[in-house]
């Protein structure tokens, strides 16, 4: 037989050398895991809680011991926080040190954690167990670390998709000014319609606008006006000029013809007062006084041409259809003194009184206007005849919350390369990064900055379930037919008011059931000669000159239309009970914040001629649940009985503008 054959003496070293790493790295590792950060922290926590808790309650205290983990299984995401968090959902803890302390508010019982988890909110790396891999600074390689509390809101988007939701007023704010900014008109951004834009048709602006006003509004429209919308594009001096004769050469729909008003009579101070009359100031603000929902007209008179301006007063559909200004029944000599006043009253000082006429274009000139004008995007927010947008100019931002930055984006600047850092500059300073480029400055304070951010950070790819993602209601757009849908669209009461979820929010008060709210006979007198029912706000509905058949028309609709059944209530006039309920008034104290007559507050609304304002149904509804019909309003829901309920309404019923001697 052969004899067996041996490993050689080297081989026997080799394993035995493998067998002691083997064992060094096994002793290391044990070594490293008995004295793990989390086993630290478990330890610290028993040890406070024997101080907060009694005996007992220590007794029946779950075990804390060994890894938590939560498995969000719908979004395949798993936590370890509650490993060192572990007073988190403990009130014991409200006073405790992190990573032990009560976490704050009432969020977790919105947001318990057996279904939201710890990350999906708070960011982070959610299956580490030690401080620095959990990311609770900035890490190498891994793009989200925890959210500091100035960005936290930019995770409750990510599933929160409505414009504004609810305590994330900082995502809502940003939304907002992301919507007011128009930047959609650019960029491609998830929950924003091109429809929002509110920007004028340019189609006849050679007819419109002064040509020295053109140049300085190109340069920086906010020298201009300090609240303009438009954002400064930082052209070049050659790109106004060009701009200004392609702008100056667009003559699509001239004005009405004015050519018979007698312009050596206009009365400017008649004007002011019709420019007071009408409430203009609800909407169009005047040396920082007034509405925000029309342009700025302090200086309004060194802008436009004067008879640009009495054709647009007299019918400002005619050349900008899309405008949501109304068309009030002015006559020809009214609309003289009102344009009298906005152009010599409102002027800017340092315009030249007698501005020249635009002159020759040069074709040229025109076509370079033209080309600059597509370049910067111009025909993205002013819809322009012949022009048609064939894609945005700017990058689609459908998942710019994970975009992520590198250091050669921010050149030579000594900043902290993070998302939230890019965007910020790219808002601030658009030319400070070291890509050139063509995104004008907003002129953002800081903080408006600040919430733009944490709107574009949760604007994320993430594909969550439905049953994680909130989104406003869809609503179809409201459009009324017939002699109503004509009212309607005249004197523009969707620009301020709410039907079905469409329209504009100037105003408070839906329209969707006002049939049911509003007495007929008070909303034809209130169409003709609007006033308000509130001592101390100032009446903003404008008056419109509405003719008697017209104010008919509308409250007839209304009346058949936009009622709610559940408000239709038989209401029959009892004295017992009236008097029941004007001791009630008086027992609640209403009159701190109601006025009749000549006494009462002036938080609330004025109820003087409540019997021949409102529908009875309609107060005792309010009055059963106020916040369910308006969740912020200030009147308390005092739980009455249906017995209060129809006392108090019987008493406010007996209260007319001829029985204001029984003032309580």
């Amino acid at each position: 037989m052969r004899a067996p054959q041996t490993a050689p003496p080297w081989m026997h070293l080799a394993f035995a050398a493998l067998s002691v790493a083997f064992l060094a790295i096994f002793s290391w590792v044990l070594l490293q895991e008995s004295f793990a950060e989390w086993r630290t922290r478990q330890a610290e926590f028993l040890a406070i809680e024997r101080q907060v808790k009694d005996p007992h309650a220590l007794a029946l205290a779950a075990h804390v011991g060994g890894i938590r983990q939560i498995w969000l299984r719908d979004i395949d995401l798993v936590d370890r926080c509650t490993t060192c968090h572990l007073g988190t959902d403990d009130p014991d803890f409200q006073v405790a040190k992190q990573p032990f302390a009560t976490h704050s508010g009432t969020w977790l019982t919105t947001h318990p954690p057996d279904r939201f988890g710890c990350t999906i909110c708070h960011g982070g790396q959610g299956e580490a167990t030690n401080y620095r891999d959990a990311a609770h600074q900035p890490v190498a390689y891994w793009p989200e670390p925890v959210r500091p509390r100035e960005l936290i809101e930019a995770n409750c988007g990510v599933c929160h998709r409505e414009r504004a939701p609810a305590e994330a007023f900082l995502l809502a704010e940003g939304r907002q000014r992301i919507a007011a900014a128009g930047c959609v008109a650019c960029h491609d951004l998830p929950g924003f319609s091109p429809d929002e834009i509110q920007a004028p048709h340019l189609s006849s602006v050679g007819y419109k606008v002064r040509p020295d006003w053109v140049r300085s509004w190109l340069a920086d429209p906010k020298t201009y006006l300090p609240r303009a919308r438009m954002p400064n594009f930082r052209l070049q001096k050659q790109e106004i000029e060009d701009l200004n004769a392609f702008l100056l050469s667009q003559r699509e729909t001239a004005p009405l013809d004015s050519s018979g008003v007698d312009w050596s009579k206009a009365d400017s101070e008649h004007g002011r007062i019709l420019f007071g009359e009408a409430r203009c100031l609800s909407c169009h603000m005047v040396d920082d006084r007034g509405g925000l929902l029309g342009p700025d007209l302090s200086r309004v008179g060194s802008k436009v041409r004067r008879d640009w301006l009495f054709s647009f007063i007299k019918d400002p559909m005619h050349d900008q259809p899309d405008t949501r200004m109304l068309r009030y029944r002015f006559s020809d000599v009214e609309i003289r003194d009102v344009v009298a006043y906005l152009t010599t009253d409102l002027v800017d000082p340092e315009a030249p009184e007698n501005a020249p006429a635009a002159g020759y274009l040069d074709p040229k000139q025109v076509a370079a206007g033209r080309d600059t004008f597509v370049k910067h995007g111009c025909f993205s927010c002013h819809r322009f005849n012949g022009l048609t947008p064939t894609a945005k100019i700017g990058p689609s931002l459908m998942a710019v919350g994970n975009r992520v930055v590198e250091r050669p984006e921010f050149g030579s600047m000594n900043v902290v390369p993070t998302l939230a850092n890019w965007l910020y500059l790219k808002l601030r300073q658009p030319d400070s990064l070291a890509e050139e480029s063509r995104m004008p400055t907003f002129n953002f304070t800081e903080p408006e900055v600040a919430s733009v951010v944490v709107a574009l950070l949760s604007v994320r790819k993430a594909d969550f379930p439905a049953s994680r993602v909130t989104r406003a209601p869809s609503s179809t757009p409201y459009t009324p037919q017939g002699a109503f849908g004509a009212l309607v669209s005249r004197y523009r009461c969707l620009s301020c008011h709410q039907v079905g979820g469409s329209g504009g929010t100037l105003s408070t008060v839906p329209l969707d059931r006002i049939g049911s709210q509003l007495q007929r006979s008070y909303l034809v007198s209130y169409l003709q000669n609007p006033s308000a029912v509130r001592v101390s706000i100032e009446e903003r509905m404008p008056f419109f000159h509405m003719t008697p058949q017209e104010a008919a028309t509308i409250a007839d609709y209304v009346g058949a239309v936009l009622v709610d059944d559940s408000l239709e209530r038989p209401f029959t006039a009892d004295t017992e009970a009236a008097r029941r309920g004007e001791q009630l008034y008086r027992r609640l104290g209403c009159h701190g914040c109601h006025i009749i007559g000549a006494s009462g507050g002036y938080v609330g609304p004025d109820l003087s001629d409540t019997g021949h304002r409102l529908e009875a149904g309609w107060i005792e509804r309010w009055l059963a649940a106020p916040q369910t019909w308006k969740p912020a309003t200030l009147q308390p829901d005092y739980g009455l009985k249906a017995e209060d309920l129809r006392d108090l309404t019987a008493y406010l019923m007996t209260l007319t503008t001829s029985a204001r001697g029984r003032n309580p």
